[in-house]
């Protein structure tokens, strides 16, 4: 039965591959661990970023107490770090009803519950903010918003997975950040309801209404008219102004605008790190060519003799080179297909750990054009690795590599 050349010459590099099983397996794995690390360094901290900006909660900045804007952010939006200090009610309502402000909510933190954090807020946050265009908080079954005078809790829906909390639940807060048994608060709370997800660190929040955190029993009486920050979405051009009374001219509250350039400014820092890892992958790529260079070498050295007999048979230069650099190529694409699987499971693993560790949700997995560029790359690294074997089985002599071994 006739065979096209290409199919020819593509089953003679298999079966050359086969044969040498071990060196042709590290070879694409040493490229799949290159590759894999390559995109989840490029790829991880750009859907962090994004996850990271998209999960602001639907609030374009947070006023708090003196200090740095994006430790404020951290603790106000994402509920991380700790609080730089407390304000005023009276600054709070200042703030509220200026002409730019369009919705303004305190928060007050300071407790939690086996690790998960207590947030005081107004109950209108949940009736009228909406956290994503068009999108408003939702209570899952039968359950309600918390009243403002009740010791009651709406619990995040990734908190009442993980604390198996439903409607009617009772617990004790915990004073503090971190949860310390010995730190338990008489206080008895009742879950009333549990939000829809929202793939936001909201989902990872205990909330309860803020006179509750205010007036906990064991916290200091002095603090019950100050809040720990306050969530604010803007009107127009309102953020320059406020940003000139607060950070420029006035030395009593930070004002944390807006949340997007802030985060973006944290990414950059980390910016050394993804080309210390972009390095790294780098050098294990290398590592990956010349194995492909010596495995070939190796390929050539024991198959001279059939290269010189497919020769005899009618197999011109051209094919017998032809089969070196498939084999390059198909050790490539190998390293290519596992490169994406070794992203995927490196992409799995940082979303869960970000989705534990701040309830922000990632999208490891997006498509976009840099995947288009990244596997025509590992094609040329592998195919560059097979040209000079290529050539030394261009150039073999037919006469020499017929005669007896000794």
């Amino acid at each position: 039965m006739f065979q096209s050349p290409l199919t020819v010459i593509t089953l003679l590099a298999w079966r050359g591959l086969k044969q040498h099983a071990f060196s042709s397996f590290v070879a694409a794995f040493t490229i799949s661990m290159a590759g894999g690390l390559f995109l989840s360094t490029w790829k991880i901290k750009e859907e962090a970023q994004k996850a990271f900006v998209n999960s602001s909660g639907g609030f374009d900045g947070v006023l708090g107490a003196r200090g740095s804007k994006l430790q404020l952010i951290l603790n106000a939006l994402f509920h991380l770090e700790a609080s730089p200090g407390n304000l005023s009610w009276e600054q709070y309502e200042l703030i509220r009803d200026n002409k730019g402000v369009k919705e303004a909510y305190p928060i007050a933190v300071g407790d939690n519950y086996h690790g998960y954090r207590l947030v005081g807020t107004l109950p209108e946050l949940f009736h009228k903010h909406e956290w994503k265009k068009d999108r408003k908080y939702q209570v899952q079954g039968n359950g309600r918003i918390f009243s403002e005078n009740a010791k009651e809790a709406l619990v995040g829906n990734f908190a009442a997975r993980k604390l198996n909390f439903s409607i009617g639940s009772k617990f004790h807060p915990y004073h503090g950040l971190d949860f310390d048994e010995n730190k338990r608060h008489a206080d008895t709370y009742v879950v009333v309801g549990i939000l829809e997800p929202t793939g936001t660190p909201a989902d990872k929040v205990i909330w309860v209404p803020i006179k509750g955190i205010q007036q906990m029993e064991g916290h200091d009486p002095a603090a019950a008219q100050s809040v720990s920050a306050v969530l604010l979405a803007l009107r127009g051009a309102a953020g320059f102004q406020l940003d000139m009374k607060y950070n420029k001219q006035g030395n009593q509250a930070t004002l944390a605008w807006p949340v997007a350039a802030t985060l973006a400014s944290f990414f950059d820092r980390l910016s050394w790190f993804e080309d210390v890892l972009s390095l790294v992958a780098l050098f294990v790529a290398l590592v990956g060519a010349l194995i492909i260079f010596a495995t070939l070498r190796t390929v050539m050295n024991e198959k001279k003799r059939e290269y010189a007999i497919l020769r005899c048979l009618g197999a011109s230069r051209l094919v017998v080179t032809c089969v070196v650099l498939a084999q390059s190529l198909l050790l490539s694409l190998t390293g290519a297909l596992g490169a994406f699987l070794a992203y995927g499971g490196i992409g799995f693993t940082a979303a869960y750990l970000v989705r534990e560790q701040t309830g922000v949700v990632m999208d490891p997995l997006s498509l976009d054009l840099g995947y288009l560029v990244f596997f025509p790359i590992v094609l040329a690294l592998g195919f560059v690795s097979g040209l000079i074997p290529a050539m030394q089985a261009y150039r073999s002599s037919l006469s020499d590599n017929l005669s007896p071994r000794s």
